[in-house]
């Protein structure tokens, strides 16, 4: 049999509802065995977290780690204490500058690090076709990219008015990702009416542009997810703080886009997010459920992002919920930070 983890006497927060409920946790083979009532003979090893919280470790729905200037690894030692557990990266940023070979580098200084790294291929190299790059993607390009279990979609569509335009280029690239059940990414900045429209039938599904709720709130009228950003180069949150309240709540995501180094240590990451926003009013809990299973379920990730029967065991401990005190992290059942230090892995 192998190594069962009893977490015993923490208040696990329920993603699924929103309740909160103090209960053990059993992890065995980097899944959730159960949520109840087990006892320590029904573990190997037990562990004592009264007073603290347990919820899923965090996801950002959208980042560019070339702007951390840091490789992945470094990224994930610095990302891992404040609690995320798995980015939804797009490596367009290297793929300006070295097309398909970028791509790859990135997906393989990614593999097997504690932190999953889940990728989008990007859909615009270059941005637009009047600027300069080191690459030119066409679909052809990408399209092996889809047989990365890791992959995820496409990035984000940068020339939306080539969409609106009818580009046969760039919606062949959406096609493809659409015709494979996967997520296209949308960036179209301050797009609104008839020109959102075709944006938006074209197959984009979701945008994390928006400056304001009221354009934010016509997206989500329209079918779209929102990505509320909060990073280094754009500051978001305080405009989009409307999202948090329902109806809008459960069709969003929290994501940090650009995040830089300085602020990726002093700041935190998608803690730094949920924090501002209970700091602001909003429940904490439901910026953890944007952060959670509302972007597994949106990626399509099966079986991640909630403390439930069957899950992968991607678990924070908290110290305290409203401040967001992430003491220890937990990656497919294995602890890799412990009282806020990132434990060795090569």
């Amino acid at each position: 049999r192998s190594m069962r983890t009893l977490l015993k006497n923490g208040t696990v927060i329920h993603v699924f509802t929103g309740e909160k409920e103090k209960t053990q946790v059993l992890l065995e083979d980097g899944r959730i065995a159960g949520v109840g009532s087990y006892s320590d003979g029904d573990a190997d090893r037990v562990e004592d977290l009264d007073g603290t919280y347990i919820c899923p470790g965090f996801i950002d729905g959208h980042i560019h780690i070339e702007s951390s200037m840091l490789l992945p690894a470094e990224f994930a030692r610095a990302a891992l204490p404040h609690g995320t557990t798995a980015v939804v990266a797009d490596p367009h940023e290297i793929a300006n500058v070295c097309g398909a070979e970028g791509i790859r580098f990135m997906l393989e200084a990614s593999e097997g690090l504690p932190l999953t790294v889940y990728v989008m291929i990007p859909s615009c190299v270059p941005a637009t076709r009047f600027d300069e790059a080191g690459a030119r993607l066409e679909a052809e390009n990408i399209r092996p990219f889809y047989g990365c279990p890791r992959v995820l979609g496409l990035g984000e569509v940068m020339s939306y008015h080539a969409v609106a335009a009818g580009d046969a280029g760039l919606l062949r690239k959406i096609d493809d990702a659409l015709s494979r059940g996967l997520v296209v990414n949308g960036h179209a900045p301050l797009l609104s009416g008839k020109e959102l429209d075709r944006y938006i039938a074209a197959g984009v599904g979701d945008d994390h542009e928006c400056s304001s709720a009221e354009e934010a709130m016509e997206r989500l009228r329209k079918g779209q997810h929102i990505l509320i950003r909060e990073g280094t180069a754009a500051r978001n949150l305080e405009s989009l703080l409307p999202l948090f309240d329902e109806p809008f709540a459960g069709r969003c995501l929290l994501v940090t886009d650009d995040r830089h180094p300085a602020d990726l240590v002093e700041q935190g990451h998608i803690d730094d997010i949920i924090r501002k926003a209970a700091a602001a009013g909003k429940d904490p809990v439901t910026g953890i459920r944007m952060a959670t299973i509302q972007a597994a379920e949106y990626f399509g990730l099966r079986r991640v992002g909630a403390v439930a029967p069957g899950y992968r065991a991607d678990l924070l401990v908290l110290d305290d919920l409203e401040s967001v005190a992430v003491r220890d992290v937990y990656h497919a059942g294995k602890k890799v930070v412990s009282k806020g230090r990132v434990l060795p892995f090569a």
